[in-house]
């Protein structure tokens, strides 16, 4: 049980030393970026690799087509539209064919039994899933999950998988693993079912376990893990817990920071004191600078950032390819492929916000999902408007020069300056600006957290609060230095807490995010001088007060 910084990748490159000579093990690893790094570091004949590699290679040694094909990443709604045209024509459109494609994603992830329809129909109301047929079809719809893995495992003999299937299918159907004497598993509070089922057959075969992971840093429900995995590990294996409740990256001020979320991390001996300030959004473009982390809860204020550094000549990237497919797809929808844009393409952008915007007040006025839709879709269209602004600003600014004579922006160039400003790609120096989810497992000197007034806000059911809470011990536990909170106007965080002085919050997550507030805000206080401990005296007096 690893908490934040507590030196996992060292404890795991000990552990792998410490194996016996000729032991066959491995590791796996969450994704291909830490399994790369884990192999760098571990001895001669020690595997890194990741789930879905491992399971990749069992499919590929009964099916060697498997080896040859990339992953197919529509395979699924491709077999369920003709499936749908099939079985149900009236159905046949894409929004029933990704319905059900995500269907048969969720229950592979969740190991349900596809047949069960019930059990298929919780699955959607739990994660959300909106059906695009009547409620009268809905039972027709859930009845082809069954047979559409079905057909998913047959297209297995063209060599043709998902993501999904690499795990799925060797975790279930009888697919040759390799043998080993030791399996390792990293960032295990991010296991499904399904991926835990796979690295069982590992146990199953005789691979001792050891499994590192915080449950304090499970931030990937919608992906099919919860708070509950390592529970779940520990019931299935009867596994001996060990602690390692010693940060070794935070300083003492941001773990007592943190504490509100993880009561058992602890500094690590002779920790830095660290630094705790607030500053506000509108500065960061004067105070930002290579190396620092900006984080932010959603994507949007990301970009807005992103475009304000450069245009102040600070390199900046925005980590998380989807940001950039996204503006670049929706750029594609909006222009029609058009070689050059017109110049009114920031208007015409704006008026298509609000048209998308009323066809899905029309299309899901009854649905829950209506309000996160509508926010998802203005983020995408004013990312767009955002780099198309600079585009034509940076057009301007060359014509003025005399570098082009041509006032319209190409496609090309707006593309260009996109990949430029959004690409995740990490070779160049500079400032990283990330969502909370996209920065587990990195760390950095200084942190800046943008509107940290608006964090902590309660959700509907208990389990959204818990998986929030460790949102925000995700986003506490990144600095090594100094955390900056970077409010939306000077003030904003005490104008939450005097709010919350006339009307105290009754949600526990909300008061617990206003307590990092208070303490940050002594801590700021405070600057580099720490904490004055109350005189033997005054110990007293407040003991015999019962305060």
């Amino acid at each position: 049980m690893a908490t934040a910084g507590s030196g996992k990748t060292t404890t795991l490159v000990g552990v792998a030393r410490r194996l016996p000579p000729g032991a066959k093990a491995c590791f796996l690893a969450f994704n291909r970026a830490t399994a790369a790094e884990l192999r760098s570091r571990l001895p001669p004949g020690v595997e890194a690799t990741t789930i879905h590699a491992l399971g990749r290679a069992a499919l590929a040694r009964s099916h060697p087509a498997v080896a040859s094909r990339p992953p197919s990443t529509g395979k699924y709604r491709r077999l369920a539209l003709a499936m749908l045209q099939d079985r149900a024509p009236e159905y046949a459109a894409g929004a029933a064919a990704d319905f059900l494609a995500k269907l048969c994603d969720l229950a592979r992830i969740e190991l349900v039994e596809p047949s069960d329809e019930a059990a298929v129909a919780a699955l959607a109301a739990r994660y959300g899933l909106e059906s695009p047929v009547p409620r009268s079809a809905l039972p027709l719809v859930l009845a082809l999950v069954a047979p559409l893995l079905e057909s998913g495992k047959l297209a297995l003999e063209h060599g043709e998988v998902d993501f999904t299937d690499m795990v799925y299918l060797p975790a279930t159907y009888p697919h040759s693993l390799d043998r080993y004497d030791f399996a390792c598993v990293d960032e295990a509070q991010d296991l499904s079912r399904m991926s835990l089922e796979l690295v069982m057959r590992l146990v199953d075969e005789g691979a001792r376990a050891l499994f590192v992971g915080d449950p304090r840093q499970a931030i990937y429900a919608f992906a099919g893990a919860d708070r509950r995995s390592l529970e779940r590990i520990g019931q299935r294996t009867a596994a001996t817990v060990l602690p390692l409740s010693v940060s070794y990256r935070c300083p003492v001020r941001h773990v007592m920071l943190a504490r509100r979320f993880a009561p058992e991390m602890e500094p690590a001996p002779g920790a830095a004191l660290g630094s705790v300030r607030f500053g506000t959004e509108g500065n960061l473009t004067r105070g930002a600078r290579a190396g620092d982390l900006v984080l932010s809860r959603v994507n949007a204020p990301l970009v807005r950032a992103a475009l304000a550094l450069a245009e102040a000549g600070v390199p900046a990237r925005v980590l998380g390819e989807e940001v950039l497919s996204t503006v670049l797809e929706l750029a594609q929808a909006v222009f029609a492929g058009a070689a050059r844009l017109p110049s009114a393409a920031v208007s015409i952008v704006e008026r298509h916000a609000r048209e998308a915007a009323a066809r899905l007040e029309q299309e899901l006025i009854t649905s829950s999902a209506l309000p996160e839709r509508l926010t998802a879709t203005a983020d995408a269209h004013h990312a767009l408007a955002l780099v198309l602004r600079a585009a034509q600003e940076r057009r301007s600014e060359r014509r003025l020069t005399g570098l082009v004579r041509a006032p319209v922006v190409t496609f090309a160039e707006f593309e260009a300056l996109a990949r430029d400003l959004l690409d995740p790609a990490e070779a160049r120096a500079g400032v990283l600006l990330s969502t909370i989810h996209k920065a587990k497992g990195r760390e950095a000197e200084r942190v800046l957290l943008l509107r940290p007034e608006s964090l902590g806000i309660a959700a509907q059911e208990a389990a959204d609060d818990e998986a929030e809470a460790n949102v925000l011990f995700v986003a506490l536990t990144r600095a090594k230095r100094e955390y900056v909170f970077l409010e939306g106007h000077g003030g904003a965080a005490a104008e939450r807490l005097r709010r919350h002085a006339k009307a105290p919050p009754v949600n526990m997550l909300e008061r617990r995010w206003d307590g990092v507030l208070k303490l940050a805000m002594v801590m700021a206080r405070l600057g580099d001088r720490p904490a004055r401990r109350p005189s033997a005296s005054a110990a007293a007096r407040r003991r015999s007060s019962g305060s």
